[in-house]
């Protein structure tokens, strides 16, 4: 487990599934973490939660994200196609419960991830996609610090009538600073 200040992240359990599967049909999710936007029926949800949970290839690590205070499972972040002689990653966080976002939950987790991926694994680049139009998304990365922007992969989701852009947004190990939120 990695303990946060008002976070701890652990393994994922089976008892996770009730709100991911939630979560993993929730439209608005989907759009700004560019999910599958197909409706999942909760066998679906099933398979991906065991395929993830007997995963032993090392190349993927989900946590589940607790509440310190609560215990309550409140989201998840991961490492994924982890390339352990690149040393590089990509990383995705999705805070579910919607009470939970906005309160900083979305930098202290990719915070403790990254201490965990860099001076435990011994990564040295971690790297994500952000839709331009997902904003909280852009200020979490600044909060977070020393992301740089390697791509824009133009008109590239669509949603809503339209397409748009996603970054590609790198943060290499000795841009890194621990952020104490």
């Amino acid at each position: 487990m990695l303990i946060g200040k008002n976070l701890v992240l652990r393994p994922l359990k089976m008892s996770d599934m009730e709100k991911t599967y939630i979560w993993r049909n929730n439209i608005e999710l989907i759009k700004l973490t560019q999910g599958i936007r197909l409706p999942k029926t909760f066998e679906v949800e099933k398979n991906w939660f065991e395929a993830v949970l007997a995963d032993k290839t090392n190349k993927n690590i989900y946590f589940g994200i607790d509440e310190l205070s609560t215990s309550e499972f409140i989201g998840i972040i991961q490492l994924n196609n982890i390339d352990y002689f690149s040393g590089t990653a990509t990383w995705g966080l999705i805070i579910g419960e919607a009470a939970k976002q906005g309160k900083g939950y979305g930098v202290q987790a990719p915070n403790l991830l990254f201490q965990y991926a860099f001076n435990v694994l011994n990564l040295r680049k971690i790297f994500g996609y952000a839709i331009t139009c997902n904003k909280a998304t852009l200020r979490m990365h600044e909060k977070i610090g020393g992301f740089v922007e390697e791509g824009r992969l133009k008109r590239h989701v669509f949603f809503d009538g339209e397409y748009h852009d996603v970054l590609i947004l790198s943060l290499f190990k000795e841009n890194f600073a621990v952020n104490p939120c």
